[in-house]
């Protein structure tokens, strides 16, 4: 399957802002702000995404309430207005985007079941306590990634430790994310050396995105591949080999 690339990639390359503390909530309380989103979930489809994220990366409800919206309506309607707009995209597979955050999770996987979601995909977990977290709590499919920095997770917690109780816990795919190619290679690898079951990568933006995720897919069997910071649907559109 070939995820998404960056929404927020997207908005910027479109004029968009995106900074903190809205990130990409701020775009989705506007019409045209919606209707931006919607052209990059599209975009991502186009280039042949079947997979889309909705934009609640940051949506876990203490960022929500932080940003003064109302409690109950006004924050479950972020949620669901996000996995709205990605449905309209028209992509196969729809997952509810979970980021990291200090706070507890089970409000947004709540909302996100709610939403209908086809799977909720935990991303950049810096810790195996937190990804964990999320799988028991998900009554529907879930998927985990783990950002990894110099071999390990940002706990410092060994990454194949990481896949190996993410899948016991009852996570349906295991991935790391959010690391330029060189940094992700080695731990696929490694991982690869213990673990045979359904695996991803998604890399930051490098001029050649889909040939190493081709590459990747063949080498590593790797079920879920895409885009993390910085890539746009161009990044998707790239072929895999070259004439």
């Amino acid at each position: 399957m070939l995820l998404d690339a960056s929404l927020p990639a997207g908005l910027q390359a479109a004029g968009i802002v995106v900074e903190s503390p809205w990130w990409t909530n701020k775009p989705m309380l506007t019409g045209v702000g919606r209707a931006a989103i919607r052209a990059v979930h599209e975009g991502h489809v186009a280039a042949g995404a079947d997979v889309v994220r909705a934009a609640t990366f940051h949506c876990s409800e203490a960022e929500l309430l932080d940003l003064g919206l109302a409690p109950g309506s006004g924050t479950a309607w972020m949620v669901h207005a996000a996995v709205g707009v990605a449905r309209t995209a028209g992509a196969r597979t729809v997952v509810g985007s979970i980021g990291p955050s200090p706070h507890p999770h089970d409000w947004l996987v709540t909302e996100l079941t709610r939403c209908g979601v086809d799977a909720i995909l935990a991303e950049s977990m810096p810790s195996i306590a937190e990804a964990v977290g999320v799988v028991e709590q998900a009554q529907v499919r879930t998927w985990v990634s783990f950002q990894v920095r110099q071999g390990k997770l940002l706990s410092g917690e060994s990454v194949v430790d990481a896949v190996q109780q993410a899948r016991r816990g009852g996570a349906e795919l295991v991935a790391v994310n959010c690391g330029t190619p060189d940094d992700l290679e080695p731990v696929l690898a490694q991982i690869r050396e213990s673990y045979d079951g359904p695996l991803g990568a998604y890399p930051d933006a490098t001029d050649e995105l889909m040939p190493t995720l081709r590459r990747w897919e063949a080498t590593y069997g790797l079920q879920l591949v895409g885009g993390c910071c910085g890539t746009t649907a161009a990044h998707l559109k790239v072929p895999a080999t070259s004439s």
